[in-house]
């Protein structure tokens, strides 16, 4: 079952489910409320010629030393506002900006925007379900097989219901 507009505004103020910050209201919709991109990127670098196995789990990836990190700021010296370009075929993991909790008896879903898309911006390849009890920022896989550099930034950038 999805929860309707109002059933997601009642578990809200009743403490079940929470946004950190608390959602604007452009952010909310019929059975879905939008959330932004925050400012964290990592990204896996490419070593040639190494080879992993994943047989034991991700593991040999994240001890392979291969992930780096940028965290743009609101906006930079001179007050504008950073971006990440992502090129055409780039992957890159990325935070939502709120942080979510959804209570044990409930799962969300995370989903790209269908706008987005069709410049090629894909928005989470795989695991869309939020467990139940899940508590944090939510990390998103997103990739660019578009034929353009898409700027990131921090608007809506997928839904959640």
């Amino acid at each position: 079952m999805i929860l309707s507009q109002p059933e997601i505004r009642e578990a809200v103020a009743r403490g079940e489910i929470r946004f950190e910050p608390p959602l604007e209201d452009r952010q909310w919709h019929e059975a879905s409320v939008d959330l932004r991109l925050g400012f964290k990127f990592t990204k896996l670098i490419a070593k040639q010629g190494l080879k992993i196995s994943l047989a034991k789990g991700p593991g040999p990836i994240a001890d392979a030393g291969l992930w780096r990190e940028k965290v743009l700021k609101r906006e930079d010296e001179l007050g504008k506002r950073e971006t990440y370009p992502l090129e055409q075929d780039e992957f890159v993991l990325a935070q939502t900006y709120e942080k979510i909790w959804v209570p044990r008896h409930l799962i969300a879903m995370v989903e790209g925007r269908s706008s987005y898309a069709r410049a090629g911006l894909s928005m989470h390849q795989t695991a869309p379900w939020i467990q139940p009890g899940w508590n944090g920022q939510i990390t998103l896989e997103i990739r660019n097989s578009g034929p353009l550099t898409i700027e990131l930034t921090l608007p809506k950038i997928c839904r959640a219901n």
